[in-house]
C-alpha cells in the first residue's frame, strides 16, 4: 500500500530554546494554566507563540539527489535528480497536522520512490496556511502569576475569546518573506525571499541534525525569487513581503534512504514558535487578538517500510 502520512515535529523542534534564554511565562505551568513556547515576558501587545493547530497546501514532494534550488540557481526538479513522493498540480490541503491522527494525502498523487539514497528532500507548498493557538496573560512578578486565570483561543477571523485548548480555531495566514524587517528587493541579493537555517538556529536543533540545512525559497507563480517588496518594515511586528509570492519551497540537505520493501514515506513539517502571535491587549490579563506570521516551515522525511 503506498501511503504519504504527514505529523508535526512540533514537540521536539520547536521547544528547543538556548540555554541563555528562560522559558515564557506559563511554558511550565500544568493543565489549563499551561502556555505553548513564547516569548511573552511583558504583560501586553504582541509576543511569539507556538501553534496548536496548523494546515497547508502542498503540491509537490520530491527526493532529490543533488539541491533544486541551490543559491543564484533556478529551480530544476529533473536536472538535480528528483523523484516524486507527490506531486498534485492543484495542491491539496493537509487538514490540521497537529491532530492525534496526522494527516493523509491522496494515494493516486503519491509514488514511493525507487530503492537508494538521496540526498535532499524538498517540498512546495503554497504560500496560504491555517493556523491556530491559545494563551493566558502572566503577570511579571517572580515567578510569573496568571493575571486573571483566563485563556484565551484564537477564532477562525483572528479574534480572542475566552475559552480551552479544545476550543481553537485556525485563521488564515501568508509565507511572504523570511525577513519581515527587509524590503524584498534585488533578487537573490536580498536575504528576505530566501534563508539558511542549520540545527544551531534556535528552534532547529531537534528538527535538523548536526550538518543538516534547511534551504527557503519564497516563490512568484513562475517558481523564480521575487525581485521586489512592499508594506512597512516601521510596524510591530514589521510587515514588509516579497511581491507576487505565490509558494514556499522548503528544502533539506537530509540523507533519506529507501529500501526495497519501503511502502510509504511520514513526512514531518515543522511550524515553529513565532509562526503565530497573540496581542495580550493592555495589560488588564484580556487578550484582544491572534495573528498569523509566515516566516519558515521545513520538511523531514521518513521512509515507512511494510513491518510499520
Amino acid at each position: 500500500m503506498k501511503n504519504l502520512f504527514l505529523s508535526s515535529a512540533l514537540s521536539i523542534a520547536s521547544l528547543v530554546i538556548a540555554p541563555s534564554v528562560f522559558a515564557g511565562p506559563g511554558e511550565n505551568a500544568t493543565g489549563n494554566f499551561k502556555n505553548t513556547a513564547n516569548d511573552c515576558n511583558t504583560t501586553s501587545g504582541s509576543c511569539p507563540i507556538t501553534p496548536t493547530k496548523f494546515s497547508t497546501k502542498i503540491y509537490r514532494v520530491a527526493l532529490c539527489t543533488s539541491n533544486p534550488m541551490a543559491d543564484n540557481q533556478s529551480l530544476d526538479w529533473e536536472g538535480n535528480g528528483c523523484v516524486d513522493v507527490f506531486n498534485n498540480t492543484d495542491g491539496q490541503e493537509t487538514g490540521d497536522i497537529f491532530s492525534e491522527t496526522g494527516a493523509t494525502l491522496n494515494a493516486a498523487d503519491i509514488t514511493v520512490p525507487a530503492a537508494g539514497t538521496y540526498a535532499y528532500t524538498a517540498a512546495l507548498f503554497d504560500k496560504d496556511f491555517k493556523v491556530g493557538s491559545h494563551h493566558m496573560v502572566y503577570n511579571l512578578s517572580d515567578p510569573p502569576e496568571p493575571e486573571n486565570d483566563i485563556r484565551y483561543v484564537s477564532t477562525s477571523v483572528g479574534g480572542a475569546t475566552e475559552g480551552t485548548a479544545s476550543d481553537v480555531q485556525m485563521m488564515s495566514g501568508s509565507f511572504n518573506t523570511f525577513m519581515s524587517q527587509i524590503a524584498c528587493n534585488g533578487g537573490w541579493s536580498s536575504t528576505a525571499p530566501h534563508t539558511t537555517r542549520s540545527a544551531t538556529t534556535t528552534g532547529y536543533g531537534d528538527f535538523l541534525s548536526s550538518g543538516e540545512t534547511f534551504y527557503g525559497r519564497v516563490l512568484t507563480s513562475s517558481y523564480a525569487i521575487p525581485t521586489s517588496g512592499s508594506g512597512s518594515i516601521m510596524t510591530d511586528p514589521a510587515t514588509a513581503i516579497c511581491d507576487g509570492a505565490a509558494y514556499l519551497l522548503s528544502i533539506v540537505d537530509k540523507d533519506t534512504v529507501v529500501g526495497a520493501n519501503t511502502t510509504g514515506i511520514h513526512l514531518k513539517i515543522l511550524a515553529p514558535k513565532g509562526l503565530i502571535r497573540v496581542n495580550q491587549g493592555s495589560g488588564n490579563g484580556v487578550a484582544t487578538g491572534f495573528t498569523a506570521h509566515g516566516e519558515s516551515m521545513a520538511v523531514k522525511v521518513v521512509p515507512i517500510t511494510a513491518s510499520e
